[in-house]
């Protein structure tokens, strides 16, 4: 019980048989602007890693990251290999700090026996700096999307009165989404209804988009009950802004969208323009309309290909990928 106790306070819940989830301590805000701020943070964090590592016997250690704030945090915890898991162009985010970001990642890459990255763009850019580097691009729950395309999912309330068609969008609403582009979709298709589902991020302005009649946003849903509005969504819109953080993003909702079989609309992706065929791609307010158009004219059979598509894209592929390329990397490391 005192075990429990100790780890409880660290922060530390068990998930299941062999997954421990800690859950770090607060730090100091502006790591990614300033250098010092970032070390004392990471050193606050491999202190609280290290204490549940001890309560929890673990001996030898494999640092995995996201984040290029790590730079400061390898070698902490005496790790014996170290992936950098690259899911975005850091350096792109508002507020950030870009050359000191870049050169924390590129101190990081330099470091890691292994990286992955969910887009090509990404890939192409940090492939000079690593060892060893593999492209894996972000995926779907295959099963729990596709219950979309089942006849016993309802669809959500909050959308069966809502006029048709509806254009609806499911995921974190922050900056890089066009809400511009809403605003022209909503302007194009009067009659119809634009749903937006997911949290609006803090600093986000969607007061005139409030003002539609049209336009409904719906806030955090559950992720259980995802299906039913996706199952309600006579198109599943894709309206990311075009600039040099999307250019290089591997959308999720893509492929969640994908694995529910609906039309897409999405605006043009160098990550996933190679599923021209499955989806409706335009760029601009009227590119992107007249892309929403052609996907109300959907066929059985592009909805049965895309589900096909799905399929090859869920993450236990990616997983199986993934563990095949540590494996491999981490026994060239110990041998």
């Amino acid at each position: 019980m005192a075990f429990k106790k100790d780890l409880a306070r660290q922060g530390v819940r068990r998930l299941n048989e062999n997954i421990w989830l800690l859950s770090p301590p607060v730090v100091l805000p502006f790591g990614s602007r300033f250098p010092g701020v970032n070390i004392i943070n990471q050193r606050k964090i491999a202190q609280s890693i290290k204490d549940a590592m001890q309560e929890l016997g673990f001996k030898r250690s494999i640092l995995w990251t996201y984040l290029h704030t790590s730079c400061h945090l390898m070698g902490l915890l005496g790790e014996d290999f170290l992936i950098y898991d690259c899911v975005d162009e850091h350096s792109a985010y508002e507020g950030f700090n870009a050359p000191l970001v870049k050169n924390m990642e590129r101190k990081l890459l330099q470091r890691c026996d292994l990286v992955f990255c969910t887009a090509r763009g990404l890939y192409e850019s940090k492939q000079a700096h690593c060892k060893e580097i593999f492209l894996s691009p972000n995926a779907a729950d295959i099963d729990h999307f596709r219950q979309a395309d089942s006849i016993e999912t309802p669809v959500a309330e909050e959308l069966i009165d809502l006029p048709h068609p509806i254009l609806g969008f499911v995921g974190a609403i922050k900056e890089w989404i066009d809400l511009d582009l809403i605003g022209e979709v909503a302007q194009s298709f009067p009659d119809g209804s634009v749903v937006m589902v997911g949290p609006v991020g803090a600093n986000i302005d969607i007061s005139s988009l409030q003002g539609r009649s049209n336009v409904h946003f719906l806030g955090h849903r559950d992720r259980q009950f995802l299906p039913r509005y996706l199952k309600g969504f006579d198109v599943c819109l894709n309206p990311f802004r075009e600039n040099e953080l999307t250019s290089t993003v591997s959308p999720l909702k893509f492929y969640e969208y994908l694995a529910s079989g609906r039309p897409i609309a999405s605006v043009p992706m160098p990550e996933i323009m190679n599923f021209s065929e499955l989806v409706e791609f335009g760029g601009g307010p009227e590119g992107f309309t007249a892309a929403i158009s052609r996907a109300l004219k959907d066929t059985p059979q592009k909805k049965e290909a895309r589900l096909q598509k799905a399929l090859e894209n869920s993450w236990e592929s990616r997983a199986e990928f993934m563990m095949e390329q540590i494996e491999k990397s981490y026994k060239q490391k110990m041998c």
